[in-house]
């Protein structure tokens, strides 16, 4: 039993660890690969957040200065100047209301024709009939206080 292994068997056996020793280092160098790509990824978003960071501290130091200056307070300061002199601001639409085209008068004015009179239906009320009003009494007079005497 102390026979040793045939040829065959041992050239497998090499081959077999060769493939596996050549795909465990392809696996090693694609992780180290994979964790140097991470690695820079972070380092980049780290330095665009700090970017990003001094960005929103220089603006909110100008909103601060802003907010502590007198003159923001003044809102004749702040308003517009459109040279419109306008108060109020309505959008587009209302400058469209202000340049309204103007119609060309007509070149020459014709005879208005003569209409039949027309015969109009009798007014009918729409509006249902009111209830008779109560007859006033003395109380309605002590509580109306347009009709009181305050100076007695």
């Amino acid at each position: 039993m102390t026979e040793s292994a045939s040829p065959e068997l041992l050239e497998a056996l090499a081959e077999n660890r060769a493939e596996f020793e050549a795909a465990s280092a392809e696996i090693s160098e694609r992780a180290e690969r994979q964790e140097r790509e991470i690695i820079e990824a972070a380092e980049q978003r780290r330095q665009e957040s700090l970017e990003r960071c001094k960005e929103l501290d220089e603006q909110a130091a100008a909103n601060k200065e802003a907010r502590e200056d007198p003159n923001s307070k003044n809102e004749w300061l702040q308003r517009r100047d459109d040279g419109g002199g306008r108060t109020m601001d309505f959008g587009p639409a209302g400058d469209e209301l202000e340049e309204a085209p103007v119609d060309p008068a007509p070149a020459q004015p014709t005879a208005p024709t003569p209409q039949p009179p027309v015969a109009e239906p009798p007014q009918q009320s729409t509006q249902p009939a009111r209830p008779p009003a109560r007859p006033r009494t003395d109380e309605d007079d002590d509580e109306d206080f347009a009709n009181r005497d305050w100076f007695v």
